[in-house]
């Protein structure tokens, strides 16, 4: 029973994680597109990658805090990602380089990997159901 509790709540942690940072980077992509024609507004986006697998090293426990006074920078507690600018589209004379096409298709797989992390988290509920009924 103790490794089931070890895989479930590592995956959740990290899918429930994976929900977060999409959610917000969610705000940041509408927040390109609804700033699309503001001069000198440049596009922000989330630290994604970088989140993620700060999120999952977490999980496993490979470092430990030995010393009241270290820091945790593995800590998944509050919200520690970072807004960046997003130099992929071309700056417009107005300064502005917001590209709509580019930001709607983000918004789009953005979206997706939100209904997927979801969609993975019912299915690890699912299983664990499954098997609280199997041992009956």
């Amino acid at each position: 029973m103790r490794l089931l509790d070890t895989l479930f709540d590592r995956s959740v942690a990290g899918l429930s994680r994976t929900m977060d940072l999409t959610w917000k980077r969610n705000q940041a992509l509408s927040a390109n597109i609804a700033n699309a024609e503001t001069p000198q507004y440049r596009a922000i986006d989330v630290s994604f990658g970088n989140e993620l697998e700060k999120a999952f090293e977490a999980q496993s426990g490979s470092l430990a805090q030995t010393n009241a006074s270290h820091t945790d920078n593995h800590s998944t507690q509050g919200d520690t990602s970072r807004l960046v600018r997003d130099l992929s589209g071309p700056t417009k004379p107005d300064g502005n380089n917001v590209d709509l096409d580019l930001q709607m298709g983000r918004l789009a797989q953005n979206s997706g990997d939100y209904s997927n992390a979801a969609r993975l988290i019912r299915r690890q509920i699912g299983l664990l159901r499954t098997a609280i009924r199997e041992t009956r």
